[in-house]
């Protein structure tokens, strides 16, 4: 959402009102107010028009406010690095020199223990790299790997990839896992206030010299349409009453529930190649000061992950598992290796965020979901530490002793088949989608 558009191509007649100062600013809704929206917003003002944000939510409360709040510039899908090498231009260049949305570069950092988990590590850093993510450096010791500095994002060296293998990686995190045979340290990537993004980028827009913006919060009912062009958008406000928004384009940022906004537009045509999943996270008070605040990058573990249950927790999962009943407990299916990709980051003030999306991609959910979400894994802080710990051993010893004041939290990401997002004209000849923004951080 961030890389919206670099410039508008050849457009139909109502669009050339953006490249005309003679012509009336045209009027755009948008549908959502979290970063995307307002991410749209800023595009759009800077550009001449006057936007509308409809959301019933107040801007930035739904998953924008709970996500992890990271970024980060490697793929190995050639379109994407890119699209979002330019995003974290525009995101460096609202931190600015003042960093006013805390943007840190303190880097991804795989881990793996198989030989398969190391090819794969291998393989990754080859192909973004190749396909322009920086160069890779390799370090059989800890002496000529650099640290990423705590704070800050202006640091040119913090590019590419470090490859670091053996024991060179407990040199460098002492509290990893001597079974850790591989790590790889992708650079230009780490986390932010998202909230204060979406802010600075509304503000952006509300006090742009060529556009404006402005917020209702209300919830979209329908929409007018003259021929295959949107006319209006109704909204059943807030506060009682309704409105009808004269537009000349439309934009749908609505995140978890831009399927549902779909529909509202175009009732009988096929469904947006979209679904919503869980994102939720465990936010841990570390009184144990395992993950050291000032020093941690985003960690991930990438091999599959046996949880060591003795056999009278494993009757009692066996037991527990409610599915068969419609339930969302399928902790039978906790007995067997889970799949990799549980990851950490330290967050401040001793706390640390755990998480592990894949023990949430069984529930079914609706295209209009609950906000906050409805309903999570009551074991979920317990799962996650038993996951992370093949990557911190010393979490382990959170087990059975998790305070009162860790909490679980988060919102939906929403996906497409193919990982990328679904940017571009649908649903009328003025109407434009802008989601799919899940699975790769904040700098979409």
């Amino acid at each position: 959402a961030v890389g919206f558009a670099k410039e508008l191509p050849a457009c139909p007649r109502w669009q050339r009102r953006f490249l005309s100062s003679a012509e009336p600013r045209p009027r755009m809704v948008v549908a959502g107010s979290g970063v995307a929206g307002t991410s749209v917003a800023m595009h759009l003002a800077r550009r001449g028009a006057q936007v509308t944000l409809v959301d019933p939510r107040p801007p930035l409360t739904a998953t924008s406010q709970y996500s992890t709040e990271c970024y980060r510039d490697f793929f190995t899908d050639a379109p994407m690095v890119p699209y979002m090498s330019r995003s974290i231009d525009i995101i460096e260049a609202i931190a600015g020199d003042e960093n006013v949305i805390n943007l840190s570069r303190r880097g991804y950092c795989f881990f793996a223990a198989s030989e398969e988990g190391k090819a794969a590590l291998e393989y990754f850093a080859e192909t973004a790299s190749n396909l322009g993510a920086g160069e890779i450096r390799k370090h059989h010791s800890g002496s000529s790997y650099v640290k990423s500095p705590p704070h800050g994002f202006r640091h040119p060296d913090m590019h590419g990839f470090d490859l670091v293998y053996g024991a060179g990686i407990r040199e460098i995190f002492p509290f990893v896992s001597p079974e850790a045979r591989v790590m790889l340290h992708a650079r230009r990537c780490g986390w932010m206030d998202s909230v204060g993004l979406g802010r600075a980028m509304l503000q952006a827009a509300k006090s742009s010299d060529r556009g404006n913006a402005r917020v209702v919060q209300g919830s979209i009912k329908g929409f007018s349409k003259s021929g295959d062009f949107v006319t209006s958008v109704q909204v059943a406000l807030s506060e009682g009453g309704e409105a009808s928004l004269d537009c000349d384009g439309f934009v749908n940022a609505a995140g978890a529930w831009t399927m549902a906004i779909d529909r509202l537009l175009q009732h009988d045509a096929p469904e947006l190649p979209m679904k919503n999943e869980l994102h939720v996270k465990v936010c841990l008070n570390d009184t144990d000061c395992i993950i050291p605040q000032d020093d941690a990058p985003f960690m991930v573990w990438r091999d599959p992950t046996p949880l060591d249950w003795d056999d009278d927790t494993r009757e009692g999962l066996a037991e527990l598992d409610d599915t068969a009943e419609g339930g969302i407990i399928n902790s039978a299916n906790w007995l067997k290796p889970q799949p990799g990709g549980q990851h950490l980051r330290p967050a401040g003030n001793g706390r640390v965020l755990l998480l592990w999306e894949h023990l949430h991609r069984h529930i079914a959910l609706p295209d209009e979901p609950a906000m906050p979400i409805a309903e999570t894994l009551d074991m979920y802080p317990e799962l996650c530490l038993a996951g992370l710990a093949a990557l911190v051993p010393k979490l382990h010893g959170y087990e059975g002793r998790l305070s009162k004041d860790t909490t679980v939290d988060g919102g939906y990401y929403t996906v497409t088949p193919d990982g990328r997002p679904l940017v571009g004209q649908h649903g009328a000849r003025n109407a434009f989608v802008c989601g799919g923004m899940g699975t790769y951080g904040l700098m979409g």
